[in-house]
């Protein structure tokens, strides 16, 4: 066994995994976890670009106008927000707070100021009001993410009461990854000695000892689930951890801070079959999520986590443990699972906006409390400094007394 380190990141990474909701047919398939927005307006300059924009609307500026806009921004929290009750505000109050404001707005960019301020109310470090200059800056940061058009207060394609359907002309993209992605608190993770990489996925062989045998245990770290070709290189470990005789396989999620809600269900669809996840929102019944794919592994299954697993990273844990498919083993993991979709405005600024929450089939959503492992294990710096894991000692060791059970 060899140590790998990973480079550290900001704190604002570890905290920001979201899920973007976008929908096909029968069901959502998403993308998810980018940077919170709301911290990520804070980085760099401003751009000048007014992206797509409404002509008719940058030359107009009179007071109703700008009152409308306003109660545009504002009635789509009030619709579309997952759960207004687990704000630290009211909203219907915040609203009468800056309405008494506008008299004192006359041009777009006191409005956006206003607007910016008021969903900084929300708390939830996702939903964030962004104005069009700050548009192109988003996009260059996280990727193009494509979000629902609203005309006056509707967004197009969902009707309050409706799911997300592909009329709302909401498709998702691959999300770029790079420097936000989250790295464990651990200054290291043991890898095993040979180690192959497919994309940011790697894998390789190691063993655990139990009376006499030594188990060969298949590893697989997976750093993220937003990478292109996450799900089909965690299908190509597995087969080739298999053929080169693993009896057990351990996939090391810590540190990943989640991706796109469909690899996410491609991923567990390499372990399991099924529906296992359900989306939480105020404005529609809850939706469910199946596995995708076929199952390509009945090996015994451990999977580590932590306190900086996020997002969909989270819901794949938490869906492998709630059907019985996986032991976990670690630490809690983070309660992010917020699923954020961006609305666009007709004058180019876009409201995004937690409208959701991911939970299991069955059972309370993870946001706020996180998943839970069936094996509390600490993994302290010093133990990693001095080349020890005692979280993967401890799933090595469940795993080889599992194959070795009479």
């Amino acid at each position: 066994m060899r140590a790998v380190t990973r480079d550290p990141l900001p704190r604002r990474a570890h905290r920001v995994a979201v899920l973007m909701v976008t929908a096909v047919l029968a069901g959502l398939v998403a993308g998810c976890c980018p940077p919170a927005v709301s911290q990520a307006l804070a980085l760099g300059t401003q751009s000048e670009s007014r992206g797509d924009v409404d002509p008719a609307l940058l030359s107009v500026t009179d007071d109703a106008t700008l009152a409308a806009r306003f109660e545009t921004a504002w009635s789509l929290v009030a619709q579309r927000y997952w759960d207004l009750t687990r704000l630290p505000v009211d909203w219907d109050e915040v609203g009468e707070r800056y309405r008494a404001r506008l008299a004192a707005v006359h041009d777009d960019d006191a409005l956006y100021a206003l607007l910016e301020e008021m969903y900084d109310e929300i708390g939830d470090n996702h939903s964030v009001f962004v104005p069009p200059s700050r548009v192109a800056e988003i996009r260059d940061l996280y990727g193009s993410m494509p979000c629902v058009a609203v005309f006056g207060s509707t967004a197009i394609g969902t009707p309050p009461g409706q799911p997300m359907t592909a009329a709302g002309h909401w498709t998702s993209g691959p999300l770029q990854v790079g420097s936000w992605l989250s790295a464990s608190p651990v200054v290291a993770q043991l890898l095993p000695a040979d180690t192959n990489a497919i994309g940011t996925v790697r894998f390789g062989m190691t063993s655990a000892v139990t009376g006499d045998a030594d188990v060969p245990i298949g590893y697989i770290m997976v750093p993220d689930l937003a990478s292109e070709g996450v799900a089909g290189a965690v299908r190509q470990a597995v087969e080739r951890l298999q053929a080169d005789g693993a009896q057990g396989l351990v996939v090391d999620l810590r540190g990943n801070p989640g991706g796109r809600l469909v690899t996410m269900m491609q991923v567990a669809g390499v372990f399991t079959r099924g529906f296992l996840w359900r989306a939480i929102m105020s404005w529609t019944l809850p939706l469910p999520y199946p596995a995708i794919g076929q199952v390509a592994t009945e090996l015994p299954l451990a999977l580590l986590i932590d306190g900086d697993v996020n997002s969909a990273a989270e819901g794949l844990a938490g869906a492998l443990q709630a059907n019985g498919r996986a032991t976990l083993f670690g630490a809690t993991t983070a309660g992010n699972v917020e699923a954020v979709l961006p609305f666009c405005l007709r004058d180019g600024s876009q409201a995004w906006i937690a409208t959701g929450v991911l939970a299991p089939l069955q059972g309370a959503t993870w946001e706020g409390r996180g998943v839970v492992p069936d094996v509390a294990v600490e993994q302290d710096a010093a133990a990693a400094g001095d080349g020890a894991d005692p979280v993967l000692a401890a799933a090595l060791d469940a795993l080889a007394r599992e194959t070795t059970a009479p």
